[in-house]
């Protein structure tokens, strides 16, 4: 039986992946940071509370498995886990373990051309992997046993810790509103987290033996408008949905005070024009979702939304 380490059980993908991993017959040991953490309940996962200054007790705990699960967030702290992405890289490395990294952390320049008035058309915007984490990586891809970096997109969730959605969409009772941070009709590639984790875990179960020692991979998500997502919602809640344009003063003076504004601000070029995703000196290897159609996805997430 595969044996796998998972860090930040008490968030959505964290969770994800531990049901993911345990229905593939994997043995799980979970980290948390607090004993009142919201994590899953499952047969074959263990639970463990760990603290920042608790080094030395995990690298007891992840001798005893054979993969290493880290998501890193858009914010690259390491606030959805008490240890960082560079202590877990550095422990895979001392005990030559498999690592598998999940992220939507991205470094991206804004062309400036395409905002002028003589600009015909605004083009998406390219956004790579981080050059330091990709050369981090690279050194460590020669102690560990193999690592896989695996990029997501935007979080198909409407909670504000999870994703983007809970700051788009109003409610009264008997409408929707959604506020559109660009054009509605420009796609995007959203992430549904429980997909995203079960073609990991699908992939990752496959057997990699074959693969290189680092393997960067791309999950495809599914593509969306907010014309789209709005039609999903009135099916899902059975009412009426109402797109409007997003009010971006109004958004700048709450980033003052909000760290999650602050990163929707950051991401405004993204949501008026697009991204394409880019690679520096490795080819990538797209994992498509498994089986959730978008219309699933946004439905499940909304009835959370509502159920909590």
């Amino acid at each position: 039986m595969k044996r796998a380490l998972v860090l930040g059980v008490e968030h959505l993908m964290g969770a994800s992946l531990c049901e993911s991993l345990t229905q593939a017959d994997w043995d799980v040991l979970g980290i948390v940071s607090s004993t009142d953490a919201n994590a899953p309940i499952l047969a074959n996962l263990t639970l463990a509370e760990l603290l920042p200054e608790d080094v030395d007790f995990l690298y007891q705990l992840a001798e005893e498995v054979d993969t290493v699960f880290f998501h890193q967030t858009y914010e690259n702290t390491s606030n959805s886990t008490p240890f960082s992405l560079e202590t877990i890289i550095s422990l895979c490395e001392r005990l030559r373990l498999q690592l598998v990294i999940t992220s939507n952390y991205y470094d991206f320049s804004p062309n400036w051309l395409p905002s002028l008035a003589f600009w015909r058309k605004k083009q998406p915007i390219p956004v790579s992997i981080p050059a330091k984490l990709l050369e981090r990586l690279e050194q460590a891809s020669q102690r560990c046993e193999q690592i896989h970096l695996i990029s997501l997109s935007h979080t198909l969730d409407c909670r504000n810790d999870e994703g983007y959605l809970g700051l788009l969409i109003k409610e009264t009772a008997d409408q929707l509103y959604i506020q559109s941070p660009g054009a509605s009709h420009i796609q995007h590639k959203w992430t549904y987290l429980p997909d995203a984790a079960n073609s990991i875990v699908n992939h990752l179960s496959k057997g990699t033996a074959s693969e290189p020692a680092l393997n960067i991979s791309y999950y495809s998500g599914h593509e969306a408008s907010i014309d789209d997502i709005a039609r999903c919602l009135s099916l899902s809640s059975g009412k009426p949905v109402k797109v409007t344009p997003l009010p971006w003063l109004v958004m700048e003076v709450i980033s003052l005070f909000s760290p999650l504004f602050r990163r929707f601000m950051h991401l405004r070029s993204i949501w008026e024009q697009g991204s394409i995703i880019t690679t520096k000196g490795n080819a990538n290897l797209t994992i498509k979702p498994d089986h959730t159609p978008l219309e699933l996805a946004l439905s499940n997430a909304w009835r959370n939304k509502i159920t909590r």
